[in-house]
């Protein structure tokens, strides 16, 4: 089979290599659709969360490894010890690995904050490739109706639904999303569908405008001198940094209202300054999101019942195994802010 497999700073190479083995308590996927996330990005150009030397805490891997986490297939085979998953069974994925032992694991249901937290494709062989075994626990089956393509979608949009999840609902709030990226789009639908009352996107570029009008939103492009000063004059109940930049965290922070929410998902290659006597004089509130829990079968759920609009359009550009690093990676470095999800196109069954 085909799989692109990451050696280090922007240096993947898509090899032959034999099918992957399931082992006990996994499961064989036949890759349909896979996902260009930005954790994927972040590793093109790192080293990040890939372990180089010291192997993972979890899985013991190092560096190469095959990439990708997003993604749907149909089961090939199962573990002599799984039960449930047939041969043919339409599935997506969570890409959480854990130990199923720790504290958050067992004690408090949140495994995305497992103390030896992994991820598919990061901490061990992903779904850019024909096949890929991963745990049964992972697994969601794509109810009849979706199509694998778009479903393909439902990883990312389960990290919005995570956030909103933590913050107790925005049901009739003002919302504030700064970032446009798929993390912003996924926080700005799981908004929307939750009924907030009025949401804005702040975006660099107006590449996403329309999609946000489209589905009921406001957008604010800050790359013009207008759309800056249009940003500094919001007013938010609650506010999502969707970056990982000062600038971003500091003009969502500056929106909030007394009492409001600040959610955090962007990650931040440098840590910021946080104005903490702005947040203690408001009684503001400060939230963090990692990943989700099992808001992936939230989110199917949603969708097969037609709650989002047009995801089609989220897909910004298709390609196959051998173009990764140039239409995909590439691409993306040089045009970020024209994309939403890049797909690649394993089986290409939908």
């Amino acid at each position: 089979m085909k799989a692109a497999y990451w050696h280090g700073h922007k240096d993947i190479r898509i090899r032959e290599v034999p099918e992957p083995e399931t082992t006990p308590g996994t499961v064989k996927i036949r890759v349909a659709w896979a996902g260009i996330c930005g954790t994927d990005r972040h590793e093109y150009t790192g080293p990040n969360f890939i372990p180089t030397t010291k192997p993972h805490r979890l899985t013991g891997r190092t560096a190469p490894l095959v990439m990708g986490h997003e993604y749907t297939g149909e089961v090939v085979e199962a573990a002599p010890d799984v039960r449930g998953w047939e041969p043919g069974t339409r599935v997506t994925a969570s890409g959480t690995l854990c130990c199923r032992e720790c504290p958050a694991c067992v004690g408090k249901k949140r495994p995305n904050v497992c103390e030896k937290l992994g991820f598919t494709g990061v901490s061990t062989d992903g779904a850019f490739a024909d096949y890929v075994v991963v745990p049964a626990y992972q697994l969601y089956e794509v109810p009849e109706g979706l199509d694998l393509r778009t479903t393909v979608l439902a990883e990312p949009l389960a990290c919005g639904q995570h956030a909103v999840n933590l913050l107790g609902g925005v049901a009739g709030e003002r919302v504030l999303i700064n970032g446009s990226g798929i993390i912003g789009l996924s926080a700005f639908l799981a908004c929307r569908v939750g009924g907030a009352r009025d949401v804005t996107v702040a975006g660099w570029g107006a590449e996403k405008r329309s999609y946000v009008e489209r589905q009921g939103g406001r957008y604010i492009d800050v790359s013009t001198d207008e759309g800056a000063k249009r940003l500094a004059g919001q007013r938010a109940d609650v506010a999502f940094e969707c970056v990982g930049l000062e600038g971003t965290l500091r003009s969502a922070i500056d929106a909030l209202v007394p009492t409001g929410k600040l959610m955090v998902m962007g990650v931040f290659a440098q840590e910021p300054h946080f104005p903490m006597n702005f947040f203690q004089e408001g009684e503001r509130t400060l939230y963090t999101s990692q990943a989700y829990n099992e808001e992936i079968g939230e989110v199917l759920s949603q969708m097969a019942e037609g709650r989002y609009a047009d995801l089609e359009s989220l897909i910004t550009a298709e390609i196959g195994l051998d173009d990764l690093v140039g239409k995909g990676f590439e691409e993306l470095e040089r045009n970020a802010a024209k994309h939403a999800k890049v797909i690649i196109r394993l089986s290409g069954k939908r």
